[in-house]
């Protein structure tokens, strides 16, 4: 009975236009709804399996050495849509760059797309030079992450050979490393010392470089941690920036006494070092100089210093150069071996090696170079103090072979 009357009824329904177009509409966006369900899950499945991204931004040095890839192998020479900038858009770029938005290329036989964004109300660089915060979606279809890092990688080889005066300097800001270019090379033997410590360092420094393999093999963290000890002026940072010029390496320097630097920050800065660099803590002694002074606040704890440099994040395949005036400052944890394998103390230097910067200063002035020796006599110095005094009378090595300026101020002199 119910049957035939549900029948009745449905037959009676179907008969209406009104109904059975409401019904045909309502199948019709059922059958929609479904197809753009399995649309989205197709696309979501290919995305995930065919498609590789990689986002990069104007923080850091990737962004700079992919932007000179493209320019280098013309990537986006075909590009319609581009837009002029103040400057280069990248240290070493054109004065134009991608417009924001997308832009489609073919590389390696891959189809590939890179998406340009640019915040100008996240503000990034140092404050007198700030710039809008700019992001790079590099993606690429049937292809493999390892695919855009030999992109980038390729790019880090054109800036080494692109107008390269020296080691590339990257500071330490708050929370990621900044590009700041170049520094001027500096060669191992304008470092004065009286003895060959300097090359012996060198020398290991280059050996650790080229020994990945071998600490692979026997399970050992690829690290190698160096001190620099001395007072004031005996060439500490230069010898940092003569390794780095004769290995062909960048200098990745951190302030650790900066009261705005947590522990967190020092950890993540030692994660993602710039590659191809050394890292150099200057006047590590600073983190001991607040604890003792009892300061409060922010900073970066000396536990939190410990694991940055050998913990279990901490970045292997680099060297740690720390450099202090007071090395009896130093906690015996964090000069011992695995943290400073390597101690180097440098010092005031005798006549001998005065004489030495003295000839490069005044070359084929030998007799002079003598009398200047012969006037320091038993004296011994510091190479800062040396070398302002020959800067003083660079244009009268007359006056410069006396020494005067030397002689006449005992605080400069001092004996070790």
């Amino acid at each position: 009975m119910m049957h035939e009357t549900i029948s009745s009824y449905m037959g009676t329904a179907l008969q209406s236009d009104f109904f059975a177009g409401g019904l045909a509409l309502g199948a019709f966006g059922t059958a929609i709804a479904l197809l753009r369900f399995v649309l989205l899950f197709l696309y979501r499945f290919v995305r995930r399996r065919a498609l590789v991204s990689l986002t990069l931004d104007n923080r850091g040095p990737a962004y700079r050495h992919f932007c000179l890839w493209m320019e280098h192998n013309g990537v986006l020479s075909r590009s319609r849509h581009v837009r002029m900038t103040d400057g280069r858009w990248a240290s070493g770029t054109k004065g134009y760059a991608p417009a924001p938005g997308r832009h489609w290329f073919i590389r390696q036989g891959r189809f590939c797309w890179l998406e340009r964004d640019i915040n100008e109300r996240a503000r990034v660089g140092r404050s007198e030079n700030q710039s809008p915060m700019e992001t790079l979606d590099i993606t690429v279809l049937f292809g493999r992450v390892s695919t855009i890092l030999d992109w980038i990688r390729e790019g880090r080889e054109i800036a080494r050979s692109r107008d390269r005066i020296g080691p590339g300097l990257h500071i330490m800001r708050s929370g990621y490393w900044d590009s700041v270019g170049d520094v001027s090379g500096r060669s191992i033997n304008t470092v004065l010392v009286d003895d060959d410590r300097i090359e012996v360092v060198l020398e290991d420094m280059r050996q650790f470089y080229s020994a990945r393999e071998w600490y692979v093999e026997r399970g050992v963290p690829w690290r190698r941690g160096y001190l620099f000890f001395g007072p004031p002026g005996t060439g500490k940072s230069s010898l940092i920036r003569a390794l780095a010029t004769d290995l062909n390496l960048d200098i990745g320097t951190m302030d650790v006494g900066r009261s705005d630097l947590t522990d967190d920050d020092l950890c993540e800065a030692m994660t993602c070092a710039p590659t191809g660099s050394l890292i150099a803590i200057e006047d590590v002694d600073a983190v001991f100089t607040r604890r003792e002074s009892g300061e409060k606040g922010g900073g970066v704890s000396f536990s939190g210093l410990l694991n940055a440099i050998d913990g279990i994040a901490a970045q292997e395949g680099r060297a740690l150069i720390m450099t202090t005036n007071h090395k009896e400052r130093l906690d015996p944890a964090l000069i011992r071996p695995g943290r400073a394998d390597v101690h180097l103390e440098l010092g005031h230097v005798s006549a001998a090696s005065a004489r030495r910067l003295f000839e490069r200063f005044f070359p084929g002035e030998t007799a002079l170079a003598r009398r200047f020796e012969a006037r320091l006599g038993d004296s011994r110095l510091s190479p800062a103090a040396i070398q302002g005094a020959l800067l003083a009378n660079s244009r009268d090595p007359e006056a410069a072979s006396l020494a005067q300026d030397l002689i006449a101020e005992p605080c400069t002199i001092a004996a070790e």
